[in-house]
């Protein structure tokens, strides 16, 4: 499966659960209404505090079903507590049409929340995949300036996000682990041509210039509100679980979690890609070599969920970019 059908799965869960809630709030709400004495002068004061908790169901369903919803629940509302004003309230015309104007409310109020909360909504969608977009143009720029690297940010992502479910990682930290997977060499903007491109190998200066990538990835990123908590990863997706990483040389869980998760699935795509440098490696190695380097650059706690996931999940994963 996919992130995209999970995020599915996950999101028809919560569908059910949001339903389950405004059900049973409205059952309460209704049946409290429909047993609560309205003979006596006290009683009927809880009556009209009951009468107003009838708007909790509706706005809860605008905010979570848009429109359709609200007006559904505004419906349901009505077959339910219209029988109760003609029966409790049979020949008091007055507080018959009193009971019928608070239906009218909770009908103009589903239409109300409801149209506002579906343009937010749509709002916030829009300004979401406004960020997702440039996101996409600045990485594919990036590989694109690596020729040799072209999509891999785009299957690390994935990569990064299969393994994260794998430990059960929360939606929120889901979301940043993809952001900083797809920006994770954003720093080598500030790298010069002659050392990115360099087919051979490295000078000791050079890889001082390369190393300085993750530092200009975090001052690129910090400063941007949605990629603050993303830069922390990008500034740590080259330490290394035993020490030997840069840039502050952290160790073990010093490591911000992502950042281990993600040098894992960096690494394996690094290894089975083909590069000018060194030619490509079969997935099988690959997960050995990742397997024989577990308490040297990789916390083995991820390294064990990251082979308890078959290979075929990952070759799946590779593709849907």
């Amino acid at each position: 499966m996919n992130h995209y059908e999970n995020q599915l799965v996950k999101s028809n869960h919560t569908r059910w659960v949001r339903l389950a809630i405004i059900s049973v709030l409205l059952c309460m709400v209704i049946g409290a209404h429909w047993l609560t004495p309205v003979s006596t002068h006290s009683w009927h004061g809880i009556h009209l505090i009951l009468r107003l908790l009838f708007f909790i169901p509706v706005v809860l369903a605008a905010i979570w079903f848009d429109l359709r919803g609200a007006l559904i629940v505004a419906l349901t509302t009505t077959v339910l507590y219209l029988p109760h004003v003609i029966i409790q309230w049979e020949g008091q015309f007055g507080e018959n049409m009193n009971q019928l104007a608070e239906l009218v409310v909770i009908w103009l109020s589903a239409l109300l929340t409801g149209l506002l909360a579906g343009k937010e909504k749509s709002a916030l969608l829009q300004v979401a995949a406004t960020h997702e977009g440039a996101v996409i143009a600045l990485v594919s720029a990036l590989d694109a300036r690596e020729h040799d690297t072209e999509l891999h940010s785009l299957r690390v992502r994935e990569y990064a996000l299969r393994l994260g479910r794998q430990l059960d990682i929360g939606d929120h930290e889901l979301g940043v682990l993809g952001q900083a997977s797809l920006l994770h060499d954003v720093g080598k903007i500030g790298v010069p041509d002659n050392v990115l491109l360099k087919p051979d190998s490295l000078t000791e200066d050079e890889w001082r210039l390369m190393r300085a990538h993750v530092v200009i990835g975090k001052q690129i990123l910090q400063p941007v509100s949605f990629l603050r908590e993303a830069s922390e990863i990008v500034y740590c997706h080259h330490e290394k679980f035993d020490g030997s990483g840069y840039p502050r040389g952290l160790k073990g869980e010093e490591i911000p979690l992502s950042a281990r998760v993600f040098s894992i699935v960096d690494a394996y795509d690094t290894i089975v890609s083909k590069r000018p440098y060194k030619s490509e490696v079969a997935p099988a190695k690959a997960r050995q070599k990742i397997a024989a380097d577990a308490g040297g650059a990789f916390d083995p706690h991820i390294v064990e969920a990251f082979l308890a996931i078959p290979q075929e999940e990952w070759e799946q994963a590779g593709k849907v970019v």
